[in-house]
C-alpha cells in the first residue's frame, strides 16, 4: 500500500514570528478576491473558550482541536504566569480538511508561502493566524502540529518579538513534545527520535556552539533554514529547554525563567543568561548540558504514544479492509505484508515508523518499575445488534483494545468510536491509572464422561 501522507513541519517565517506585529483591523476578516469556495465551505466562524475558528472540517473533529487548542492555550498561560501580555493576541485559527485549500488560502488571501508545511502561526499585512490541514495526516501529528504552532501564537502576544529564536523554538517544540491525554498536558516528554537526533549531533560535532545559538539572529537562523541545514539547531534548542527545565532535580527552572522575564523585559539574550544564571562561564555550562544529553534516554510514556498511534493507524487501516486482528504478532504480520508505513518530517529531521518487532518495545525509564510492554484484547461484540450492525462489523470489524501494562505515570488506552456516516473507526487515547483486566477466558466444560481428564 502507499505510504500515508508525509507530514513536513517546517519554520513558520520566523521573520513574522518574531519580528514583526500584525497589523491592525486586518487580522481575520476575509476578502472575495482569495480563496472564496473555502470560505463558503467554512460557513460561519465559531468560538471555543479562547479561539476564533474558521474550519470546513467534520463539526465533531473541529470542536476536537478546539478543545485541544483551548486545552493548551491554558499550559501555556500557566507555564508563563509571570510573563505578563505585551501585544494583542491573534486568537484565530483556520483549520483545513485539505491541503490544497490551506495552501490557496495561505497564498493568495495572506501571501504566505505554506509550501512544505503541515501548519503554521503566520503574520502578514493582510492578517495572522495559526492554519493547519489534516488531509492524510496522522492525528498524532496534527496534534504535534497544533501544539508547536499554538505556542508561537501565544508567545506573540507575551514576548512581542523579544524571544531569541532558540527560546521560541525550543519552548514550542517543548510544548509540541507533550502528550495530551484525558485532558491532561504530560509535558517534558522526550521521543526516540529526538533524543538520538541529539546524542548524533554531539557524537559528531555538529552541534551549534551554545553562545552562537544564545545570539543567533532570525536572520541567521533562517539562513540555516533555507540551506537546509536547520534540524540540528531545532532539535538542540529542545534540548537546552529540557535541560533547564527538568536537569538535576530542576535546579536550573527558576533562572530559566528569570531569564525570560529578562528578555520580556528587552535584555539581550546573553547578557540576559549571564545574568539569570549568575555565570559568565557560558562554555563550561554547555559542556554539562552535553554530559546530560549524552545521557539522555527517551521517555517511555513518549515512546509509548508514538507507538502505540502507530498501531492505532494500522489497526483502524485494517478493518477499512475488513481484516480481523488476533495478537499483537498478529497485527505486526498484516502490516508488514501491506508494507505499512508512516514517515515523518518535523524541522527537516526524519523519522520513519513501520512494521517490525520494535514497534512494539517499549523504552523502561527512571519512572517505570518494569519494563512496560503493550497487549492486545479482543474486541466485545454487541449483543442485540440489527443486521445493519451484523453488516458494518464485516465490513469494518471492531478493533481490537489497544493498551500498555506498565507505563508511568499512567498507561495508555485506545479508545475506539465508529462513524455513524461511514462505518469506519476513528480513536482517541485514555489514559486510566491501571490498565483494562485481562478478558476471562471461559470455563473449560468437562469431558462427555464425566471423568474430569
Amino acid at each position: 500500500m502507499p505510504r500515508p501522507r508525509l507530514l513536513s513541519v517546517v519554520p513558520l517565517l520566523l521573520w513574522l514570528l518574531i519580528g514583526a506585529a500584525a497589523p491592525a483591523n486586518a487580522q481575520d476578516t476575509p476578502t472575495p478576491r482569495a480563496g472564496a469556495d473555502w470560505f463558503a465551505k467554512a460557513g460561519r466562524e465559531v468560538r471555543s473558550k479562547h479561539y476564533r475558528i474558521l474550519s470546513d472540517l467534520d463539526p465533531d473533529e473541529t470542536k476536537l482541536y478546539a478543545s485541544h487548542l483551548d486545552l493548551m492555550y491554558e499550559e501555556y498561560a500557566r507555564r508563563l504566569a509571570g510573563i505578563p501580555q505585551q501585544a494583542p493576541e491573534v486568537p484565530f485559527v483556520l483549520m483545513f480538511a485539505r491541503e490544497s485549500d490551506y495552501l490557496n488560502v495561505l497564498r493568495n488571501r495572506y501571501g504566505v508561502n505554506g509550501t512544505g508545511s503541515g501548519g503554521m502561526f503566520f503574520i502578514s499585512p493582510a492578517g495572522a493566524a495559526l492554519a493547519f490541514f489534516t488531509e492524510q495526516l496522522p492525528r498524532t501529528r496534527v496534534l504535534h502540529v497544533v501544539q508547536h504552532e499554538g505556542f508561537h501564537q501565544y508567545a506573540h502576544s507575551r514576548f512581542a518579538g523579544t524571544l531569541p529564536p532558540w527560546v521560541n523554538e525550543g519552548l514550542a517544540e517543548f510544548f509540541g513534545e507533550a502528550i495530551v491525554v484525558d485532558g491532561r498536558v504530560i509535558v517534558g516528554q522526550a521521543s526516540t527520535g529526538a533524543v538520538a537526533a541529539v546524542k548524533k549531533a554531539i557524537e559528531t560535532g555538529t552541534t551549534v556552539d551554545f553562545v552562537r545559538l544564545l545570539t543567533m539572529s532570525s536572520d541567521q537562523w533562517n539562513a540555516n533554514v533555507r540551506g537546509g541545514n536547520a534540524s540540528v539547531q531545532y532539535v538542540q534548542s529542545w534540548s537546552m529547554v529540557q535541560y533547564l527545565g527538568w536537569a538535576d532535580g530542576g535546579r536550573y527552572q527558576q533562572p530559566f525563567e528569570g531569564y525570560l522575564r529578562l528578555l520580556h523585559s528587552g535584555m539581550p539574550s546573553e547578557r540576559a543568561f549571564v545574568q539569570a544564571f549568575g555565570t559568565n562561564d557560558v562554555a563550561s555550562f554547555e559542556r554539562a548540558w552535553r554530559e546530560w544529553a549524552s545521557k539522555m534516554r527517551p521517555s517511555a510514556f513518549s515512546a509509548a504514544a508514538a507507538r502505540i498511534g502507530f498501531l492505532a493507524e494500522g489497526l483502524r487501516f485494517l478493518s477499512r479492509e475488513g481484516a480481523a486482528v488476533e495478537s499483537l504478532d498478529d497485527l505486526v504480520s498484516q502490516l508488514r505484508e501491506r508494507n505499512f508505513s508512516i514517515e515523518i518530517t518535523v524541522h527537516g529531521r526524519t523519522e520513519t515508523l513501520t512494521a517490525t518487532d520494535a514497534i512494539l518495545d517499549i523504552p523502561q525509564d527512571d519512572l517505570a518499575k518494569t519494563k512496560p510492554v503493550f497487549d492486545l484484547i479482543p474486541p466485545k461484540r454487541a449483543k442485540g445488534t440489527t443486521s445493519a450492525d451484523r453488516k458494518l462489523e464485516t465490513q469494518h470489524p471492531t478493533p481490537p483494545v489497544l493498551t500498555t501494562r506498565g507505563l508511568e505515570p499512567r498507561e495508555l488506552v485506545l479508545k475506539w468510536v465508529r462513524n455513524k456516516k461511514t462505518g469506519v473507526f476513528d480513536f482517541e487515547m485514555l489514559s486510566p491509572k491501571e490498565a483494562p483486566p485481562l478478558p476471562k477466558r471461559p470455563a473449560r466444560k468437562p469431558p462427555a464422561d464425566g471423568s474430569g481428564s
